[in-house]
């Protein structure tokens, strides 16, 4: 047992080591730390996990007039500035300020023979003030009052807003997306600082997502810096409308349905007959077709078709499920509980996943009759990350499924 659980230490130690690395991760290496107006440098750079900036131990403590005493056998770490005392040690979360207990976003470690910690929880303990630019990827840090003004040539990165349909969704070592927007697909890199975000175009549901649950055929407008990675990505979805086929005009690829609603269908659009992949011949006169439209016109992407008997009513409008805890940005270990409340009666389906990730965990409960639920999640399994992990939640009832609800969680 003892030796199982050092070679899972051992193993996400690795894991952090190898995403940590400068190499893997360039936007990081852009981080300025400015201290009272002067650009900072340390010999190891800052970087960023589980969205909060560390930066060499010594290095910031020292810039910010502070006395250090490291004692390597116990890792346990002492700072003074004033009459302001700072104690930490590496691997854990539990620090001292002056004597009182707190709690760090995220534990101090080592990288590259360096002691890396929080900035903002030193800067701010050692009595300094603090101001970080996402955008500029620029940290301010004022040690005699409020933190300067950012240099004039500290200014945020030029971004190009695109919209378009996304018509591939790639996760893994090298996450990527393809857009296509005025007849053209671009290509575009997606990062662990991508802001990735889902919402029903018609209720507004939904919120933070894993990049695995964008679909094909979505419509998205996608935030691109100059290295043509994607800073923020918007996507909007519609619940395919569905009905019995009328007309069929083989033609123009145009089909009518029996209320009246006439769709085209793109020349490449995904066409598939009682599960199985067809072609426009599976569009015929009698059979129920249900339709996903590019937004905002009636231009089908995709064609699910099916004989009447086989046919289900569209389904009727279930509200999405509430994630009571954890709340979003809350960072939790590798085995948590989600808590939720929903409609009694109803099964409700948990999924957790890295954000850019395809690897998930699952798991469903029923709701209570009082509306509440709650499963348990594992993640031992599921590669350690330092990005966020996104819990997506959906509830079913009466055989129709709700629009999921989402926060993102940080796990340590």
């Amino acid at each position: 047992m003892r030796t199982t659980r050092t070679l899972s230490v051992l193993l996400v130690a690795v894991a952090v080591m190898m995403l940590l690395a400068p190499q893997v991760a360039p936007a990081q290496q852009t981080i300025r730390v400015y201290i009272d107006g002067r650009l900072a440098h340390f010999d190891v750079p800052p970087t960023i996990i589980q969205g909060r900036v560390l930066v060499p131990l010594r290095g910031v403590f020292e810039q910010l007039g502070a006395n250090v005493d490291y004692d390597a056998r116990t890792q346990h770490i002492v700072a003074i500035r004033g009459t302001q005392i700072v104690e930490l040690t590496i691997g854990s979360r539990q620090a001292t300020v002056n004597g009182a207990p707190r709690l760090l976003d995220v534990p101090a470690f080592t990288m590259g023979g360096r002691t890396m910690v929080p900035l903002r929880f030193i800067s701010e303990s050692l009595g300094a003030d603090v101001q970080w630019n996402a955008a500029s990827q620029t940290i301010l840090i004022g040690t005699a009052g409020a933190a300067p003004a950012p240099p004039p040539y500290a200014q945020p990165a030029p971004t190009t807003e695109i919209s378009g349909r996304l018509v591939a969704v790639t996760t893994g070592e090298n996450p990527r997306i393809v857009l296509r927007h005025n007849g053209q697909d671009s290509t575009i890199i997606v990062t662990p600082a991508t802001g990735i975000y889902r919402f029903n175009a018609e209720t507004n549901a939904g919120g933070s997502a894993a990049l695995g649950t964008l679909q094909k055929g979505d419509l998205a407008t996608v935030t691109v810096n100059q290295r043509n990675e994607a800073t923020k990505i918007v996507a909007t979805y519609r619940v395919p409308p569905a009905g019995q086929i009328a007309n069929v005009n083989r033609n123009n690829r145009t089909v009518t349905l029996s209320d009246g609603r006439t769709y085209v269908v793109l020349a490449d659009a995904d066409i598939t007959f009682n599960g199985q992949s067809a072609d426009f011949s599976a569009l015929q006169s009698g059979r129920i077709a249900r339709f996903s439209v590019i937004g905002g016109t009636n231009q089908a992407y995709e064609v699910n078709v099916s004989t009447a008997a086989a046919a289900v009513p569209p389904p009727a409008t279930v509200s999405a499920p509430r994630i009571t805890a954890p709340a979003s940005g809350e960072t939790v270990g590798s085995s948590f509980r989600v808590r939720g409340t929903a409609q009694p009666g109803a099964m409700v389906v948990v999924t957790v996943q890295p954000r850019l990730l395809g690897q998930m965990r699952q798991a469903q409960t029923t709701v209570a009759a009082n509306g509440s639920w709650r499963v348990n999640i594992s993640l031992d399994s599921v590669p350690f990350v330092s990005f966020p992990y996104v819990i997506s939640a959906v509830q079913i009832f009466n055989g129709t499924q709700s629009d999921p609800a989402s926060v993102e969680v940080n796990v340590r």
